[in-house]
Formats: C-alpha cells, sequence, structure tokens
C-alpha cells in the first residue's frame, strides 16, 4: 500500500481551504471542519504559514479541542 505523498497532501487541503474562502470568506458564517491532526494541522498551516521545519502538527487540533481562524481580512 503506497500513501500520499505529503506535499500532494498539503496541496490537496490548501485547494480545499481556498475554495471554502472563495465561497464564504466574504461571508459571516461558521464552518465547523472536524479531521485527524494532519489534517487540521494543515489547516493551521493554511492561516499561519507552514513553519519552517515543516511540521504542520504543531498546529494540530486535540481530541476533543477544537482551533478558531478567520480568512484574511474578515
Amino acid at each position: 500500500m503506497r500513501s500520499e505523498d505529503t506535499r500532494d497532501f498539503v496541496k490537496r487541503v490548501f485547494s480545499f481551504m481556498h475554495d471554502l474562502e472563495a465561497e464564504y470568506g466574504g461571508r459571516n458564517a461558521n464552518i465547523l471542519i472536524s479531521g485527524h491532526r494532519c489534517t487540521t494541522g494543515c489547516i493551521g498551516a493554511y492561516f499561519n504559514g507552514i513553519p519552517e521545519d515543516g511540521n504542520v502538527l504543531r498546529f494540530s487540533s486535540d481530541n476533543g479541542k477544537y482551533k478558531v481562524y478567520a480568512f484574511k481580512g474578515k
């Protein structure tokens, strides 16, 4: 079994976030996204930038926890 390349995974999550921002960025909307550590870490990196060491897991949500982000300029 082959796993997805990390760079491809980040591109896929960022593309999803770009789509959400394009659709809902100008609205007053709350969006709940649930995901595993790697996914929530990538979402955090979308808003905070990818760390120099590439460790996006520092932005991930712990079990039962959540983080709140706002699209730029909102």
